[in-house]
């Protein structure tokens, strides 16, 4: 039996072997193509190239600016789906001002998305690194970031 592919094992597959692709919408079709000659079952495929896009959606907006003195709770959902690990280290980044408390709550819709039970504190910095790669003036957050995360290899799934 084919073992099941991740949205998360395209996205890291596609990043591995393709991030020399600078806009990956208007490549779509190629890419499609290559991801499909690697294994990939299409659904997944589509999947993925929704999940990539939607990190540059500006138009959802997940939160208003929260004063000084507030706090994030997880919810039961959230807590189901992101581990304490997880959780904290979203928090840190966020006391650290590498995420904005919207870029906060963009991670983790993203993270509720790929509905992986699997989902780690590796995995965790390569959804936060293509969300800061898909933000405008980030680029001080995406270097601190990308030295952390690519500290750790990308899995190998291919």
């Amino acid at each position: 039996m084919e073992r099941k592919q991740s949205t998360l094992e395209v996205l890291f597959y596609l990043f591995e072997n393709y991030s020399e692709v600078d806009d990956v919408s208007q490549n779509r079709d190629a890419l499609q193509g290559y991801l499909s000659e690697a294994g990939f079952p299409p659904k997944r495929i589509t999947h993925a190239f929704d999940w990539l896009e939607s990190l540059a959606d500006e138009d959802s907006n997940y939160i208003v600016n929260p004063s000084k003195n507030t706090f994030r709770i997880f919810s039961n959902e959230e807590c189901h789906w992101i581990n304490s690990d997880c959780r904290s280290y979203l928090m840190f980044l966020d006391e650290m001002h590498v995420l904005t408390p919207a870029m906060r709550e963009r991670a983790i819709d993203r993270i509720l998305e790929l509905k992986d039970i699997n989902f780690d504190l590796n995995k965790l910095k390569w959804v936060v690194l293509m969300l800061l790669l898909n933000q405008p003036n980030s680029e001080a957050a995406y270097t601190w970031m990308d030295s952390i995360a690519l500290a750790d290899k990308l899995p190998q799934y291919h």
